[in-house]
């Protein structure tokens, strides 16, 4: 179980949020939502133990019931996996070398593991055929993939992703959520579509504000809660195949023609 406990985090005078305590049990799929600038990622990167340059925290995060910020990276790097939201290559290896590199918390392993294991990541992300391509010249959407596949890889009971979908093509989108929802982990995803989001996510985190509000579809796919959280007029819909919730955002005055 992950336990954010009366966290709050700030750039100087500038609160990103305040307070804020939820928790992730375990196997649970959770979408984090809000607009830019709201934490998210702020959120995420704490959650992961790494603090940015300037910001101070106060609260804690616990990590099977021990706090991340105590922890050593390594001990992190087994219980998280984290597709931090940018991210540039130094160096020009290989895709398959580039995602070997996510088994560095596994420790010392024997060849025909560590190929097995990355082998069967790179099956389920659809790189095989690149897998000795070097990433240097491989495009934006291939490298995303390649650092989602190196995520994968990990084998830890929790995985966070920040912006997973960026660069990526809609159909894989879907694709990938689907497939990481059936890994059976305790997984949280930012993610800016929240219509997208409906369709897997059981549980939802909406930030915004400085503040939280934790639940499932019903409870934040209301006009009231997400015309707060997004600053916008909405209006709340059923999508004709799927039978789930969908938000159209119009303008304040829109909704009264």
């Amino acid at each position: 179980m992950i336990e954010v406990l009366n966290l709050s985090a700030f750039y100087g005078t500038k609160c990103i949020f305040k307070n804020i305590s939820f928790s992730l049990n375990s196997g649970t799929f959770t979408a984090l939502c809000g607009k830019n600038g709201a934490g998210k990622s702020t959120l995420l990167n704490l959650m992961s133990g790494i603090v940015p340059a300037g910001l101070k925290y106060e609260g804690d995060v616990l990590i099977d019931g021990i706090s991340v910020f105590n922890m050593k990276r390594k001990d992190i790097a087994r219980k998280i996996s984290f597709l931090i939201q940018n991210e540039n290559p130094v160096w020009n290896m290989s895709v398959r070398q580039f995602i070997e590199t996510g088994l560095y918390s596994a420790g010392s392993l024997p060849k025909n593991q560590s190929e097995l294991l990355v082998n069967e990541a790179l099956d389920k992300i659809g790189i095989l055929d690149f897998a000795d391509k070097k990433i240097f010249n491989i495009s934006g959407g291939e490298f995303q993939k390649c650092r989602l596949a190196r995520c994968m890889v990990q084998k830890t009971p929790y995985m966070f992703f920040d912006e997973h979908s960026e660069g990526l093509d809609l159909p894989f989108q879907q694709e990938f959520l689907g497939c990481i929802k059936n890994l059976g982990k305790t997984i949280l995803f930012s993610i800016h579509d929240i219509n997208t989001a409906a369709a897997f996510a059981e549980n939802f985190i909406l930030i915004f504000d400085e503040e939280i509000i934790c639940g499932g579809t019903q409870d934040i796919f209301t006009e009231s809660v997400l015309s707060k959280a997004f600053s916008s007029g909405t209006k709340i819909y059923m999508h004709p195949v799927l039978n789930i919730p969908q938000v159209l955002f119009v303008e304040e005055n829109q909704g009264n023609h």
